[in-house]
């Protein structure tokens, strides 16, 4: 779970939706002035390589959200982090990633380092994972309750892990209404941080900038709370 192979020191000036064909807004596109690349390290991140010592790290996993898709590196969630603790952050995004895989690297985290603290950003509910397969909707298992009592599902075994974890959700989700209303009644702000979007990267539908200094300014709290208390 802790490598993505088809990424592996690989390196392009687009990825997923971040490209002219498969983005969500092409005038927005081409006119996005930042320039952005995408590196991946030897395990198949869209981070540096990480270093020897992992006893102080903070872990960042989630999905195309996590990874910064459409924006530059310097730019995403987990670097603004980084900068503005001063505390090495690990990326541990992937494009298209589902839930039930989010559970299963933050347990392989948890088991391997022993980490102090692990950030989560959940994504869409509708994703599953089948054959060790991140899909965007299971024909067999689909619906507002199923969505809802998978994610319950992953949620709950991620509280039942011996470390702290900070919880996220991504913009939108869910669709259904039903469902968000659910979501927030059964997980209020204190158990799952709801994210506004604030602004959209090249690809016209993840962070950009405004977004990602919002997220990493809400994390940053969260710990320095913990650490006070």
């Amino acid at each position: 779970m802790l490598k993505i192979d088809r990424f592996v020191n690989w390196s392009s000036r687009y990825s997923g939706k971040d490209s002219f064909w498969n983005c969500d807004d092409r005038w927005h596109f081409l006119r996005y002035a930042k320039k952005i690349k995408y590196d991946y390290n030897s395990l198949g991140f869209r981070d540096t390589e990480w270093p020897e010592d992992l006893t102080d790290v903070i872990w960042c996993i989630g999905d195309s959200f996590t990874v910064g898709l459409g924006q530059p590196f310097n730019e995403t969630w987990p670097q603004l982090l980084q900068k503005k603790l001063g505390k090495r952050c690990i990326n541990l995004g992937e494009n298209a990633c589902s839930n039930d895989a989010i559970l299963l690297r933050t347990k392989e985290v948890v088991e391997r380092y022993q980490p102090k603290i692990v950030v989560v950003m959940w994504s869409y509910f509708a994703r599953r994972m089948r054959g060790g397969i991140n899909v965007n909707h299971d024909k067999n298992d689909f619906g507002n309750k199923n969505d809802l009592d998978n994610f319950s599902k992953n949620f709950e075994l991620a509280e039942k892990l011996p470390t702290k974890i900070i919880h996220m959700l991504i913009p939108n989700a869910f669709v259904n209404p039903t469902i968000k209303y659910a979501t927030s009644k059964k997980y209020p702000g204190d158990k799952i941080n709801f994210i506004e979007q604030l602004d959209y990267a090249r690809d016209g539908h993840h962070f950009d900038l405004k977004t990602s200094q919002s997220v990493a300014n809400l994390v940053a709290g969260k710990i320095n709370k913990d650490i006070m208390e």
